[in-house]
C-alpha cells in the first residue's frame, strides 16, 4: 500500500508533466501565431521557396595511365565552366570519397545545376562545353551523365 507521501509525490509529477506539456503547447501556438501576425504586417519578411531546378549529374573514371597532372588539368577546366557558361547556376564535385564501394569505377562526379531544361540546352551545345569535352573526352575510360529534377 503506497503511503500518503508517495501518493503526494506521484500527483505532484503528473501535475509538473501536465504543466511542462502546456507549456510546450503554448510555445508552439505562439510561434504560429507570431509567424501569421508578422506575415500580414507591413514589414518585410523573407520565404523561402522551393524552386524546381535541373541537375545535371557527370560522373567519370580516368584511364588508367593519365597522369595526375593531367587529370587535375581535365578537372580544372571542366570547374571552369562555370565562369564560361552564365547558364549554369551552381557547380560543385570531386574526387570520389565514399567508403562504401558502390562507385563501379566512377572516380569524379559533378553536380551541374541549371533553371530548367532550358538552359540545359544552352549549355549542351555551348562552345565552351563542346570545347572541353574534344579536349577531355578521350582521357575518359567511362562516363556517365544523367539529368534529374531538384529543388533550391
Amino acid at each position: 500500500m503506497k503511503s500518503n507521501f508517495q501518493n503526494l509525490n506521484f500527483n505532484i509529477m503528473r501535475t509538473n508533466n501536465w504543466i511542462f506539456l502546456s507549456l510546450i503547447a503554448v510555445i508552439i501556438i505562439a510561434g504560429t501565431s507570431c509567424s501569421s501576425s508578422n506575415a500580414n504586417s507591413s514589414e518585410e519578411v523573407t520565404v523561402v521557396e522551393k524552386n524546381d531546378v535541373l541537375r545535371h549529374v557527370v560522373a567519370f573514371q580516368f584511364k588508367d595511365e593519365i597522369s595526375a597532372e593531367r587529370r587535375e588539368q581535365a578537372v580544372k577546366d571542366f570547374l571552369d565552366l562555370k565562369e564560361r557558361i552564365p547558364e549554369i547556376l551552381s557547380f560543385e564535385g570531386g574526387e570520389d570519397v565514399s567508403v562504401e564501394g558502390f562507385a563501379k569505377g566512377f572516380t569524379h562526379c559533378f553536380i551541374i545545376t541549371f533553371a530548367d531544361e532550358a538552359a540545359r540546352d544552352i549549355y549542351i551545345p555551348h562552345p565552351a562545353h563542346i570545347e572541353l569535352a574534344e579536349k577531355n573526352k578521350p582521357l575518359m575510360k567511362d562516363l556517365l551523365v544523367i539529368d534529374v529534377p531538384g529543388e533550391i
